[in-house]
């Protein structure tokens, strides 16, 4: 965790701080571990996969870098030998903030692939900022407010949202691939790097071939942390299991059930089958350690609000509070864990590229059920946001600001257009789920899948070869079918999975219930009892038509708005319509 200030002109009052803090001058910056040579101070989070190469640089300019200070140093010397460009230098997810006091000079960067998130809020070339949505929220320049652009956000595209933005006028997020310079001349934002479509010549076998490579290196690299698997029994994490026995480590497995799911689990066109005898299949061929993580429904739905907290805005729902649970009990045994995270985005694993009517569709296909949004609001809110112009707006600016390919086909350039906007719009919702859910609980979840390499070759890839065969992540399939065993290798793709307990509906209605009775909760303002309860009092089935991704059903919803109501009264936020 990190935050800091930066006072470009003017004079304003410090941030709140809990972290150690170095401070030149009138800027501060406060995290576990810093650099500093006395001119200026760096924070580094993550790992340079071209540490030697840079490392002989530095040598050869004569920059000091003391290995020691780990990314925080490596930032530090890189920003010395390369100022402002330094973020290009440096390949991997690597997350930087840096102040120059004899530059007057803030420098913040986001990884590649957006794993970490940055928040900041601005007064002319004056900023705060840090990892951590409510430290930014708790700066004096920041007006507690949401306004119609912030509702619309919440209940337009929540619990995803716009590059960019957050549902508070003020607090802004930056974007992956960038970094935030700010000076005495005010603010600029510089893209270091993106995705983008290249050529690609490469047949089956080669694309096989290097898509191996790339997933064991990055796992490789993962080893030193000695890390336990997120095991599912499905493609994605099955194959970092195996990779790990392959090259002769120990593997735990940590997979997480939910009570008399046996009894109340139906399938539906999302989860095909439970995970439990697949778990159980790899776990005994890998000889691996084997965890199961019992969660119940009431303990779930008790765990919303502070999963909601957790995130730092309105998420997933039970989605969200059971990986928390989870990775709470994990963290008793394990301080890193390896997840299958971003393989859907990055080899095109979900519906929405499978299934033609979602694929056709004129606006973001994992928003869903538009009607289910619009039901929850009240009728003047409902006029004023106008939420299904504002979802359409905002995917119509999205899809102008991409590059059609000219040599392709139409249905081609489609779904390079719907792989474009799950890297932007849907998977930064996971990744946020991944890292606050599992940091906050004091477990680093690493997600080999989403490496920069990885992402940039398999997006350039023809949609013939990513869906080799026909088959959801084909090349994947084939890159590893030596490795796994065909029970697992050929098992359709299932999501996280989710309780169907009807007991869990029943908790988060009841919640509901007691909110929509009490005047002065927050959501009250927004929302239309009487609908919601009309919501809540048929039955909230697990299989209903999703109306976020492929989980969010109405329970799901019921719970969406606990959490909408936790974080406007929590934070203190007032409604500004």
């Amino acid at each position: 965790m990190f935050a800091g200030s930066f006072f470009g002109r003017g004079d304003m009052s410090a941030i709140e701080k809990g972290l150690p803090v170095t401070r030149l001058g009138r800027h501060e910056l406060c995290a576990h571990c810093l650099a500093s040579d006395g001119g200026a101070m760096a924070y580094g989070f993550g790992e340079a996969r071209n540490l030697s190469r840079l490392e002989g640089e530095f040598k050869r300019a004569g920059v000091y870098h003391d290995r020691r200070g780990g990314a925080s140093a490596l930032v530090l010397a890189a920003y010395r030998l390369w100022g402002e460009n330094f973020p290009r230098m440096i390949e991997g997810l690597v997350t930087a903030a840096v102040i120059d006091l004899d530059a007057s000079r803030l420098i913040l960067v986001r990884d590649r692939m957006g794993a970490y998130p940055i928040y900041y809020a601005r007064r002319a070339s004056c900023v705060v900022f840090s990892d951590d949505f409510k430290r930014v929220l708790d700066s004096p320049f920041v007006t507690r407010e949401i306004d119609k652009s912030g509702l619309c956000e919440l209940f337009a595209l929540g619990p995803s949202g716009t590059p960019g933005l957050t549902p508070i006028k003020d607090v802004l997020a930056l974007k992956p691939g960038c970094a935030l310079i700010a000076d005495y001349f005010g603010l600029k934002e510089k893209e270091y790097f993106n995705i983008y479509s290249a050529p690609s010549s490469d047949d089956e076998n080669t694309a096989a071939e290097k898509i191996r490579f790339l997933v064991e290196d990055a796992l490789i690299r993962t080893l030193p942390e000695n890390p336990a698997v997120m095991l599912s029994g499905g493609l994605d994490s099955s194959i970092l299991a195996y990779i790990m026995k392959k090259r002769g480590n120990e593997v735990r497995a940590w997979s997480v059930e939910y009570e008399h799911n046996d009894v109340y689990y139906r399938p539906n066109d999302y989860q095909h089958d439970p995970d439990g005898s697949y778990v159980k299949f790899a776990c005994a061929d890998l000889n691996a350690q084997k965890h199961i993580v019992r969660i119940g429904p009431e303990q779930l739905a008790n765990a919303i609000v502070e999963a909601g907290a957790a995130r730092g805005f309105p998420g997933m729902g039970d989605v969200d509070s059971s990986l928390m649970l989870f990775a709470r009990d994990i963290a008793n045994e394990e301080k890193s864990i390896l997840s299958g995270e971003c393989a859907d985005e990055v080899f095109g694993g979900y519906p929405w590229f499978h299934d033609e009517r979602l694929l056709s569709m004129d606006g973001f296909p994992w928003s869903g059920s538009m009607e289910l949004r619009e039901s929850v609001l009240n009728k003047k809110v409902l006029d004023l946001l106008n939420i299904r112009q504002y979802e359409a707006a905002r995917y119509h600016e999205a899809v102008a600001a991409k590059r059609r390919l000219r040599d392709v086909s139409e249905r081609e350039n489609r779904l390079r257009l719907t792989h474009a906007l799950c890297f932007e719009w849907f998977m930064p919702v996971l990744q946020l789920r991944a890292d606050k859910m599992c940091s906050g609980e004091g477990l680093k979840v690493l997600t080999p899948f989403c490496d920069d390499r990885l992402a940039q070759y398999a997006y350039s890839l023809p949609w013939e070869i990513k869906n080799l065969g026909g088959q959801p992540k084909g090349i994947l399939r084939k890159a590893f079918a030596d490795l796994l065993p065909e029970k697992i290798l050929n098992r359709r793709k299932s999501p996280y999975p989710k309780t169907h307990h009807p007991m869990y509906a029943k908790a988060i209605c009841e919640m509901m219930a007691a909110v929509l009775n009490d005047a002065s909760e927050p959501v009250n303002e927004i929302c239309d009892a009487e609908s919601i309860r009309k919501i809540m009092s048929c039955p909230l089935e697990a299989n209903d038509k999703p109306w976020f991704g492929q989980l969010m059903t109405g329970a799901q919803l019921i719970a969406y708005l606990l959490q909408v109501n936790s974080f406007l009264k929590d934070n203190n936020i007032a409604v500004a319509l």
